[in-house]
């Protein structure tokens, strides 16, 4: 006789179960019409929404800019608000650009849904008949059904492995969508550069693509996945709840979650704001890092680690302050939610699961295979009744998510806005229709221009200048009189305010016909054959540069040792590993490469000697390139023919050449009627240039004569490296420990105390709950409505504990966290800025060390990692203590050894198919720190790549730093995927197979007249009780079971710490040694 069908046995049910089920498919058929009517209207307003023109996200990329910013302008006065319409807009365009795969992701998750929420309402079936054929000692009957609740526990943990891994695929796919649509917008027409040089709105762009954008989209498919599979859990869990019992069951659940979910609501802070502002504090707090490892031999030699150390440990207490605000409101917040959608909900749930036991058609009869029937029908509606009110929770909830997501989406959605806003053109850059705008002819020539900072400052008034070509131009000043800032306008790095500008090539930016030579040339991560075609790509190549050619380049700036030095496909972060000399040569072989009509010298040659400079402006002057250069040496009037001189103040004067004298003529000037310092410096520059003479610098040309030549046989002498002593594992987390927790009694050791307490008054809490669930079956067999009464007030009080006891323990994880970071990164910064030990660590180690992303992304990681691990160690102990020793009172120390002995064979089961997820861990971090170093290197150097023109290039090194991280993290949750199906089948879904096992031989050797009803009752409450008791004993091995991975994985993190301070403590003691 099926389960829950009895109320079949009456004409009267048939009736009423024909008549509910016309009811429920009339209410379906509104629901689905409602629901199409409200798709096809929000579909309506997407396409009339301008946000992102028609949401293709990379198509149409330079309409509704105007539009688009208005939208972010609102979204800063209306953050809440603005921050849902960004998420609207961000998630409109996902769904567009999700392409098949993503599409088959969102498919799957939704087939796997489906296919969970039947599984599991067959499996609750089947435990309601397990259940009942356990009370009624029915062992063949009880095998068939074992077997089929075995198998059923496989496909229930193959479909949640399964649903994790198109989670994570599906979240790639939203990361990879958002980040090219980003890198669409920000390498185009210099936004990268705009955006942090001339703009300022935006001050860490790399934190919004590298943190940011993976945040979002992982929560973002989770929300998804949760809200997929609670859907189907409540239209499922309706019709099966509505088949065998009233409606009205129904909508007293969704009315408690409505009103929980109201209240909750109502005292929800802003959490979307909180979190915007850590990730922007987080962002500003690893920027330093960042600019600290860029600038590090600058630094050390000027010795500003004081200053620095200043600067990160005042950013750091910011974030630190800000953090705990953060924590206190998920504390008081999480105690009014869990109280209201948890454990009160809880209460409300037994009393809905009770009553229909009590009254109506489920109420048992006084037989006992009426009884037992009656605990296979509690069994399933206990299952459907906690099913909806998690589901709808799941539900009422999303927007506490959503307002999180928010958080994200606005700062997503306000890069994109900005950064299409900056590379739409000049529209918002010059005023088109008036006078200052570029032209294109084979001459420079500035006319009436006026350079001005983004700041507002004026540097030069009304310029007007022509160098034609073969012409050679020299640019003198002081320092901070707009030198360099001539060449950003002439380069369209920033808006040419008034004039006019002619020169070769069509735009505002640079380009081929221009290259631009800086004082330390950029220098891309690659090849060294990709240094001298920067900032050209393989397939852009014209005529693809051979190694005789490479000789030849090179050769003529004297670094042909380059070739021998690396292997040809050897990717070198060249900017670390060439000095400032080697650096400014290997530019001028760049530019021979290039061979422009103009070349824009900015102090290229402050660190080559006068027999290089002087040969390297032969090679221009012989190949055909006008030279515009900046430069503070006289000698360097011999190689120009035109001396512009700029005093500081906004004048200027120009002096040209002529053919038959080296002096030079007077022949235009605006110079501002002011005496001042700066104008003074000024006219000493000029007349030191005016008085040059080529005589004057035959002293230099007869001392490099008389120099002795350089014998390239000689060895070069080795570099000094760090030695670390690196430590196993285990004396690694020792020295750990150490820091964390110094003493007992120390701050760190009363959290840890606190924990231990709240973790067992949790398990005691947890004890009376299974034996209320006991009672509860007890009180329903003997029909007793008034003791259940009391024990409702009993479960109300529990609720009221347990809301406080949860929360708590959250709460003191996180902040344990938090001061396990603070005392690590304060270990870590005692070394790492001093003795210049960060510089150390950079340029003197063996091997590429990303100190900026340990000490702030790895160390948040490991910290948050280990405070969980910390009560994921001490509450699964104290658990199996306890319910060891209250299933020993049950079933002797026959039931313990089945506990112990599927611990111990689980565990070594695990521990052997366990993947190298430390490893795999270990090395996902790195390509993650990787791909933000690279955008944080763009970042500092932007100026160099704008310059360059470098924007394409860049771009590709940057994603193809990107396509690897996904092909890592793809093949990273295919490992975790085909583990997970074990791990979860092992740790969760098995031990409720031995449970029931334990149930039937605890049935079968119960004493006792089985007629009676007490006897029945006591078999009812320990049966209960038992299982109870049992599954938090598993609950607690499985815990243990999973710690194995958790170490593993862990121990990356611990791995890469801790090799950062054994290479710390090698720099302090300055221990070196050959390499």
């Amino acid at each position: 006789m099926p389960s829950l069908q009895l109320l079949k046995f009456t004409e009267h049910g048939r009736d009423l179960l024909a008549s509910r089920r016309k009811s429920l498919l009339f209410a379906a058929g509104i629901l689905v019409a409602g629901g199409t009517t409200a798709y096809l209207q929000s579909r309506s307003r997407v396409k009339k929404s301008d946000s992102f023109g028609n949401y293709n996200g990379l198509n149409d990329v330079k309409e509704n800019s105007d539009k688009l910013l208005t939208k972010v302008n609102n979204a800063k006065t209306t953050t809440k608000q603005g921050g849902f319409k960004s998420l609207k807009v961000l998630a409109a365009v996902l769904l567009s650009e999700m392409g098949k795969v993503g599409t088959a992701d969102l498919l799957a998750m939704i087939a796997i849904a489906v296919l969970r929420t039947s599984l599991s309402n067959r499996l609750a079936k089947v435990q309601g008949f397990l259940f009942r054929a356990a009370f009624l000692r029915r062992v063949p009957l009880f095998l068939r059904l074992i077997s089929e609740n075995i198998l059923l526990c496989f496909l229930l943990s193959t479909m949640h492995s399964t649903s994790k891994y198109v989670t994570g695929t599906l979240s790639l796919c939203f990361r990879k969508i958002l980040t090219k649509l980003i890198h669409t917008h920000y390498f185009e027409n210099m936004a990268y550069y705009k955006l942090s040089h001339v703009d300022g709105r935006i001050t860490n762009p790399e934190q919004r693509i590298a943190s940011d954008v993976p945040k979002f989209c992982s929560e973002l498919s989770e929300l998804v996945q949760d809200d997929l599979t609670a859907v189907t859990d409540v239209v499922l869990y309706t019709w099966r709840l509505v088949s065998y019992a009233s409606p009205k069951y129904l909508v007293y659940i969704l009315g408690y979650v409505l009103g929980a979910g109201a209240l909750i609501k109502k005292f929800s802070p802003s959490f979307g704001k909180l979190m915007a502002k850590e990730q922007q504090l987080g962002g500003e707090y690893r920027q330093l890092h960042s600019r600290l490892r860029t600038h590090a031999e600058s630094i050390a030699f000027y010795g500003g680690e004081r200053r620095e150390e200043f600067h990160i440990q005042e950013k750091f207490r910011t974030l630190v302050k800000h953090m705990k605000v953060v924590h206190h409101e998920h504390w008081w917040f999480g105690m009014i939610q869990d109280f209201l959608a948890k454990y009160l909900g809880a209460t409300v749930a037994v009393i809905l699961i009770i009553e229909p036991f009590f009254a109506g058609g489920l109420k048992p009869d006084t037989s006992t295979l009426g009884r037992a029937t009656m605990l296979s029908n509690l069994r399933y509606h206990t299952s459907v009744i906690i099913s909806l009110f998690q589901s709808l929770g799941t539900l009422s909830i999303s927007s506490r998510k959503l307002s999180r997501l928010s958080g994200y989406a606005e700062r997503i959605h306000e890069l994109i806005a900005i950064s299409r806003e900056l590379s739409s053109g000049d529209k918002s850059l010059q005023r088109v229709g008036s006078r200052n705008y570029f032209s294109d002819a084979d001459y420079v020539e500035f006319s009436g221009v006026k350079v001005v900072t983004p700041t507002g400052n004026v540097l030069v008034q009304d310029l007007s200048l022509k160098v034609e070509p073969g012409s050679n131009l020299l640019i003198t000043g002081p320092n901070g009189s707009g030198k360099s800032s001539l060449f950003r306008v002439l380069g369209g790095l920033w808006p040419l305010v008034s004039g006019h500008i002619v020169k070769p090539g069509v735009g505002s930016e640079l380009n081929k016909e221009i290259f631009y030579v800086p004082q330390r040339p950029y220098t891309a991560v690659g090849t060294l054959r990709d240094q001298l075609i920067y900032p050209l790509t393989s397939d852009q190549e014209v005529e693809a540069l051979t190694r005789s050619g490479m000789v030849e380049l090179l050769k003529n700036v004297d670094l042909e040792y380059l070739l021998d030095r690396y292997p040809p496909e050897k990717e070198v972060n060249w900017g670390e590993e060439l000095s400032l000399g080697e650096q400014q040569r290997l530019g001028m072989a760049r530019l021979f490469y290039h061979k422009p009509k103009f070349a824009i010298l900015d102090e290229c040659t402050s660190a080559v000697t006068t027999d290089m400079e002087e040969r390297f402006c032969a090679k221009v002057r012989a190949m055909g390139t006008s030279c515009i250069t900046i430069s503070h040496r006289p000698a360097l009037v011999a190689f120009h023919d035109v001396v512009l001189s700029l005093d500081g103040e906004g004048g200027w004067e120009v002096d040209k050449k002529r053919k038959d004298s080296r002096a030079l003529t007077q022949t235009g000037t605006n110079a501002v009627n002011s005496e001042t310092n700066r104008k003074s410096d000024a006219l000493v520059v000029q007349r030191a240039f005016a008085a040059t003479d080529e005589v004057a610098q035959s002293y230099i040309s007869e001392v490099i004569a008389r120099s002795p030549q350089f014998d390239h046989n000689v060895p070069v002498p080795s570099v000094l490296q760090l030695k670390r002593n690196p430590r196993a594992l285990p004396l690694r987390v020792a020295a750990m420990f150490k820091i964390l927790v110094p003493t007992v009694l120390d701050k760190q050791g009363a959290q840890l105390l606190a924990v231990a307490l709240l973790v067992i008054s949790r398990t005691f809490v947890s004890d009376r709950i299974a034996s209320l669930n006991g009672t509860t079956v007890k009180y329903v067999l003997e029909q007793d409505k008034a003791a259940f009464v009391r024990l409702v007030g009993v479960s109300v009080l529990q609720s009221a504990a347990s809301s406080f006891i949860a929360p708590s323990l959250r709460h003191l994880t996180a902040r344990l966290a938090l001061e396990w970071r603070i005392r690590l990164t304060r270990h870590l910064l005692k070394n790492y800025l001093r003795n210049n030990a960060f510089y150390k660590v950079f340029n003197l180690s063996s091997k590429n060390v990303d100190a900026d992303q340990r000490i702030t992304h790895d160390l948040e990681k490991l910290t948050t990692d280990l405070s969980g691990l910390v009560t994921g160690m001490v509450k699964p102990s104290v658990d199996i203590l306890w319910f060891t020793w209250r299933m020993k009172l049950l079933t002797g120390r026959r039931g313990v050894t089945i506990l112990y002995a599927y611990m111990l064979l689980g565990l070594g089961f695990l521990r052997t198919v366990t993947p190298d997820f430390g490893d795999l861990a270990s090395q996902e971090q790195q390509l993650e720190g990787t791909f933000r170093f690279m955008h944080e290197r763009l970042r500092t150097h932007a100026e160099s790549v704008a310059f360059f023109g470098g924007g394409a290039r860049e771009k590709a090194m940057i994603e193809s730093r990107f396509k690897e991280l996904l092909r890592h993290s793809t093949f990273l949750l295919k490992k975790k995927w085909l583990y997970g199906i074990l791990d979860d089948f092992v740790t969760k879904q098995l031990p409720h197979n031995v449970t029931w096992g334990l149930s039937l031989l605890y049935a079968v050797e119960h004493k006792g007249d089985r007629a009676m009803i007490s006897t029945q009752g006591e078999l009812a409450h320990a049966l209960r009780y038992l299982a109870s008791v049992v599954s938090q004993s598993f609950f607690a091995f499985g815990d243990i079971l999973e710690l194995h991975k958790k170490f593993v994985e862990l121990s990356g993190g611990v791995n890469r710490i801790f090799e950062l301070e054994e290479l710390l403590d090698a720099a302090q003691s300055a221990v070196v040694h050959l390499a």
